[in-house]
């Protein structure tokens, strides 16, 4: 079967310019003498093709051309049509991924024991009321969950926090705290897990404090410049702007000014810049990789909602790059001159077909902000500063989020009273 990941999935092994998701050490078993001769063997064989004569030398793709500018993070888990073409690296435990493992009757076979094992998880009978005990188990059917989807992947499994305390810092971070004691519970550390958070106010304050903790943040519902500032600011490890949501918000509002940032003279610079087919939601990654790059390098952008691979490739150098299996497939299958006789040309200029980045840390020092752009929010200034379609999108976003852990947390209560 195939879980849908909703754009979420953070790898454990960044790009080499992105220290942020190092992972450290990985607890295992030493290495064996079976293993160890797997690795001699291996490095012998890359050692025997690491030279190809340019007359032989095939053409790389646009996938793998795009993969030495950032990282590619499949937008599904666990599929065998993608596995062909990429590999999971890392995994989302959501309410939304619960839903589609339970209505999946394979899915549900494989994962039935983590289920039944958060249903009869002790702590949750010490809760104060049902639905608090129903609320901790399925946070324990997340872990659970994403306790075994760490084991097929390499990565981090990105784990939400409930987003039904998306107005409460305090809230926010003690559901945060206790998903990070239920994981340590089953032996998964801190470095393995990080928190899947909407990008409120209240939600990048609690960002904060569980960065302070060493715990990794990754703030989702990412519409407009002013959350991505202000949870930039907030030191969080992952900003997550969606451009398809922020493209058919404008496409729904043709009478709004596609500015995803601020003032109206800045919506005329990028039209001039793009043209008329300006697609606010690129113009809002670039911008926010811009200002990170700048500002708070220490920050990741990942960039999900892509739909076509020309979306993709004119984002070639951000951070992580969300990517469905359609566009994926088409990247794969799209060749480029890169690689292709190299070695052969007679002079040293980029050829025709080759990748270039369009987003560059270089690029990123030589953009301007204003002082509004670069000044320090607050909530006030946050509130003001929203804009409409982040505004709309946040709201909607979040209400898309409830509706999922209230049926999710019915679906638990009904277990919790013995109702199959």
């Amino acid at each position: 079967s195939i879980i849908h990941m909703q754009g979420s999935m953070l790898t454990l092994n960044p790009p080499r310019h992105c220290p942020a998701f190092s992972a450290g050490a990985r607890k295992g078993p030493r290495p064996t003498v079976r293993s160890a001769r797997l690795a001699v063997r291996v490095r012998a064989t890359q050692a025997a093709d690491a030279y190809i004569s340019p007359s032989s030398r095939t053409a790389a793709t646009e996938l793998q051309a795009l993969e030495r500018f950032s990282e590619i993070v499949p937008d599904v888990l666990l599929s065998q049509t993608l596995q062909s073409v990429e590999a999971p690296k890392a995994a989302t435990s959501s309410r939304g991924v619960l839903a589609g493992i339970l209505s999946s009757p394979s899915s549900f076979g494989r994962y039935k024991f983590a289920v039944e094992q958060a249903r009869h998880y002790d702590r949750a009978a010490q809760a104060s009321s049902p639905a608090e005990a129903a609320s901790l188990r399925v946070d324990k059917a997340l872990v659970n969950v994403g306790s075994m989807f760490l084991e097929n992947v390499s990565g981090r499994v990105s784990t939400e926090v409930d987003p039904r305390a998306h107005d409460s810092e305090e809230a926010l971070v003690a559901r945060g705290q206790s998903l990070i004691r239920l994981y340590e519970e089953v032996g998964v550390s801190r470095d393995r897990v990080v928190l899947r958070i909407p990008a409120t106010w209240a939600g990048i304050r609690a960002a904060a404090a569980l960065e302070a903790e060493g715990i990794a943040t990754h703030l989702v519902l990412v519409y407009g410049f002013t959350q991505g500032a202000a949870a930039a600011q907030a030191g969080v490890s992952v900003i997550q702007p969606n451009v398809g949501a922020v493209a058919d918000w404008y496409k729904r509002h043709p009478g709004v000014i596609k500015n995803p940032k601020g003032p109206r003279e800045a919506a005329l610079a990028v039209a001039d810049e793009y043209g008329e087919s300006v697609n606010p939601g690129l113009v809002l990654v670039e911008t926010l990789y811009h200002y990170v790059k700048r500002f708070h390098p220490k920050t990741r952008i990942m960039a999900s909602g892509l739909r076509t691979k020309a979306e993709a490739l004119r984002l070639a150098g951000c951070d992580y790059l969300v990517v469905g299996p359609r566009v994926l497939e088409a990247l794969a299958a799209a060749a480029t001159l890169e690689g292709y006789n190299d070695g052969l040309r007679a002079d040293e200029d980029e050829a025709p077909g080759e990748l270039a980045p369009a987003l560059t840390p270089a690029a990123a020092q030589a953009h301007d902000f204003s002082d509004q752009e670069t000044a320090t929010l607050d909530r006030a200034l946050f509130e003001d500063r929203l804009g409409l379609a982040a505004r709309e999108l946040l709201r909607e976003g979040v209400a898309r989020l409830i509706g999922d852990a209230e049926r999710l947390e019915a679906y638990f209560l009904n277990l919790a009273g013995g109702q199959e």
